[in-house]
């Protein structure tokens, strides 16, 4: 059975072309949704005037949007000392800011049809800590707290805002994280342990969610299935943040 509507409505997914974005986007158009894509190279997430240009052009062709689903990210490793500001600009700018470009962009719209819906992509670091990840961790947590926040300003004009917080998911960029912390902290991930089993064994479902796992619970938040639900963070993490 089809999720109540998503059939015809527009839909900005950023992030698009890979991992969990790449997964959200292909649910989203088996739903039925016009699904548009922001990702690289086209735009980067990090230039926030390229943002503005790229839904400029998107509003110009199809007016306004239904649904925006905040997913792209990126990831950076490293304690505070460790981490420069310049890194600590980028992961801001990607995972936080972008978002809230991209929310401003589409308001007018959602507020002159008297409906919309909002998903943030966050992470289960949103909700605990991990070590080396403190950067990447506020970012999450930011964008976790701006959805509450934009719930509770934009619910008189029915525009519902929901937030993922995926755990340990199997995509490249999960990869490159056990990777590039067995090659920077070997003390605590020697690559004869391998820091992927460890993220396996640190789910109490005993293994990495799928992709296709995290977009149904987007896709649900963005339809009406959902259309008493608003300011929610959801942990989508096989019981991770439940210890």
């Amino acid at each position: 059975m089809p999720l109540p509507g998503l059939e015809g409505r527009i839909a900005i997914v950023t992030g698009h072309r890979g991992g969990i974005g790449q997964a959200i986007a292909a649910r989203l158009a088996a739903e039925g949704a016009h699904v548009l894509g922001i990702d690289l190279p086209e735009t980067d997430l990090a230039d926030l005037a390229s943002i503005e240009r790229a839904m400029t052009g998107l509003l110009t062709v199809h007016g306004a949007i239904d649904i925006l689903v905040n997913n792209a990210g990126l990831t950076s490793l490293g304690s505070i000392a460790e981490t420069d500001m310049a890194e600590l600009d980028r992961i801001l700018a990607v995972n936080f800011k972008a978002a809230f470009v991209l929310i401003k962009s589409v308001l007018p719209g959602m507020v002159a049809r008297g409906k919309g819906a909002v998903v943030n992509v966050a992470s289960d670091q949103a909700l605990i800590g991990k070590r080396y990840s403190a950067a990447y961790g506020a970012s999450k947590g930011a964008l976790a707290q701006l959805t509450r926040s934009a719930a509770l300003d934009w619910a008189k004009h029915n525009i519902r805002f929901n937030c993922v917080a995926p755990g340990s998911t199997d995509t490249a960029m999960l990869r490159q994280v056990t990777q590039d912390l067995a090659r920077k902290y070997p003390q605590d991930f020697p690559a004869e342990n391998s820091s992927e089993a460890r993220y396996r064994a640190a789910v109490p479902l005993g293994r990495l969610a799928r992709p296709e796992e995290i977009a149904w619970v987007v896709a649900f938040l963005a339809s009406d299935a959902a259309s008493f639900m608003t300011g929610t963070v959801i942990p989508v993490d096989g019981g991770e943040t439940a210890q």
